[in-house]
């Protein structure tokens, strides 16, 4: 086989693409620098948007028993839903309600019940795992009709029950002190 019509044609476009680019090297080092220096501030951007680290950083400590993340995550969750039960409008003792419920389903999710939803987990647990269980089901049941209905009217002191109902269980749990 001869390769002489193969390497003068590749050496041809070698001189062509060379004599283009050699007079525009610079603006073309100077676009990719551009481009590289954008990219690299959306990464930085996105993962400070994202708290990563923050993410990574809590995780590292609760494996090593330096913190613990969870307790933390929840007291902060229980303080906002506080903060809830003590307005005056009806739909914050919805969303007070609502969020218990779903502080409820992440501990049992990292507890290590599975199940698609809340309802599947507290089938699982039994009064061994949970002695709170019933009122806790009882709990669930008004954050699901408030789910079904969220222009349901509800009264503050049910709300309050079912709060305390879900308090009890986060201090059996050990995320709340009694």
């Amino acid at each position: 086989m001869n390769f002489a019509p193969v390497l003068k044609i590749l050496l041809d476009l070698k001189d062509m693409v060379w004599t283009w680019l050699s007079p525009n090297l610079i603006w073309l080092e100077l676009v990719s620098v551009l481009i590289s220096g954008l990219l690299l501030w959306g990464i930085i951007y996105i993962v400070t948007k994202v708290n990563y680290f923050d993410i990574k950083a809590e995780r590292y400590i609760d494996i090593l028993g330096k913190g613990n993340i969870t307790q933390r995550r929840s007291l902060k969750g229980w303080e906002q839903i506080r903060k809830r039960i003590l307005s005056s409008e009806q739909q914050d003792w919805k969303l007070a309600v609502l969020e218990a419920d779903k502080i409820l389903d992440e501990i049992l999710k990292m507890a290590g019940y599975l199940g698609s939803d809340l309802d599947k987990k507290l089938e699982i647990l039994n009064h061994e795992n949970l002695q709170s269980i019933d009122d806790v089901r009882n709990a669930h049941t008004l954050a699901v009709k408030i789910l079904r209905d969220p222009t349901m009217e509800i009264k503050k002191d049910d709300a309050i029950i079912a709060l305390k109902k879900y308090k009890k269980a986060f201090e059996e749990l050990n995320l709340l002190e009694k």
